[in-house]
C-alpha cells in the first residue's frame, strides 16, 4: 500500500502557528510514503512569511513534492517583480523548479504551475494553463512507470455548487490530458474548501480529484483546516479527511474508488 500526504493554502502571513504545529505533529505520525503541497504557501511572498514557510515545508515527512499558488507572487508589495519576475522570491526559496516531477518504485508525480503573475482577466488570481504546458505534461506521462499516476496544480477542477470562483482552464485541455495519460489522480486546493470526486472529459477515462482544504489558514471558506491522506491498494484508492478539532487533527471521513477500464468510480 502507498500513503499519501495532501495538504494546500498554509498561507504564511496569515497560518495560525497552533494549527500549524498540531498539523505537523500528525504528520510526523502518519509518516506518509509521499507528502504533497499543492501552493499558496505564503499570502504576499513577503520574505518574512517565505521564511515561515520554508521551515514549515521543512519539517514535513519525506519525500515532499510543491507547487507554487497565486500568493506566491507578490502583490503590489513588489509590482516590478509581478510583472517581470513573479516567482523570483519563491524561486530562491523553493528551488527553480515550477513544475517539478517526482518518481517513486509506485508513484510518478507531474507538477503543473497555473499561477500567473498577470493575466488575460481581470482577477489574476484564476488559474490559467497553456497548451504548451499541457502537451510537455503528456510528454512527461508517456515514459512514466505503470505506477499510480498523479498531476499536481494550485488551481481547482470542480467548482462547489455555492462557489462563485472558477475553475482552472482552459479545463475541457486538461481533461483530455487525464483521459489520454490515464492519470489516476489529481491533486489541487485554492478554494480552501475540501471536495472529492471524479472528472472526465468523456466516458473513457476518469479520474479522482483531490482538492485539499487550507492546512492552517486563518482564510476559512465555511470549514476547518483540514487535510487529505489517500491510501493507495492495486485497484483500490480511499482519500480520507482529517479536520483540525480545537486541538489536534482528527479524521471525519472518507471516501472510496475502484479502478476499472474506465477509469476510477466511487464505491457506494
Amino acid at each position: 500500500m502507498t500513503r499519501l500526504l495532501h495538504l494546500s493554502d498554509p498561507h504564511f502571513g496569515a497560518a495560525d502557528e497552533a494549527t500549524a504545529r498540531a498539523f505537523l505533529d500528525c504528520a510526523a505520525e502518519l509518516a506518509p510514503d509521499l507528502t504533497v503541497l499543492s501552493g499558496d504557501l505564503t499570502m504576499r511572498a513577503r520574505r518574512v512569511e517565505l521564511t515561515a514557510a520554508q521551515s514549515f515545508f521543512d519539517q514535513l515527512p519525506q519525500p515532499r513534492f510543491i507547487i507554487p499558488g497565486n500568493h506566491d507572487i507578490p502583490a503590489f508589495n513588489q509590482i516590478f517583480d509581478r510583472f517581470f519576475r513573479p516567482f523570483r522570491r519563491y524561486r530562491q526559496t523553493f528551488g527553480d523548479d515550477l513544475e517539478p516531477t517526482l518518481r517513486t518504485a509506485d508513484v510518478e508525480i507531474v507538477g503543473l504551475n497555473s499561477s500567473r503573475g498577470i493575466g488575460p482577466q481581470l482577477d489574476w488570481s484564476k488559474g490559467l494553463l497553456s497548451q504548451q504546458q499541457l502537451e510537455q505534461a503528456a510528454q512527461r506521462f508517456a515514459s512514466t512507470s505503470p505506477g499510480l499516476r498523479i498531476l499536481t496544480l494550485h488551481h481547482p477542477l470542480l467548482a462547489p455548487p455555492d462557489h462563485r470562483r472558477d475553475v482552472v482552464k482552459p479545463l475541457p485541455g486538461l481533461l483530455s490530458l487525464l483521459a489520454e495519460s490515464r492519470v489516476d489522480l489529481v491533486l489541487c486546493g485554492h478554494f480552501h474548501q475540501s471536495l472529492i470526486g471524479t472528472a472526465s472529459k468523456d466516458t473513457a477515462w476518469s479520474t479522482i480529484i483531490s482538492q485539499a482544504p487550507t492546512v492552517c489558514s486563518t482564510r476559512l471558506q465555511g470549514e476547518p483546516p483540514g487535510f487529505h491522506m489517500i491510501h493507495h491498494d492495486g485497484d483500490r484508492l480511499q482519500v480520507v479527511l482529517h479536520r483540525f478539532d480545537q486541538t489536534r487533527f482528527v479524521e471525519v471521513g472518507s471516501v472510496e474508488f475502484h479502478r476499472s477500464e474506465a477509469g476510477w468510480q466511487r464505491v457506494q
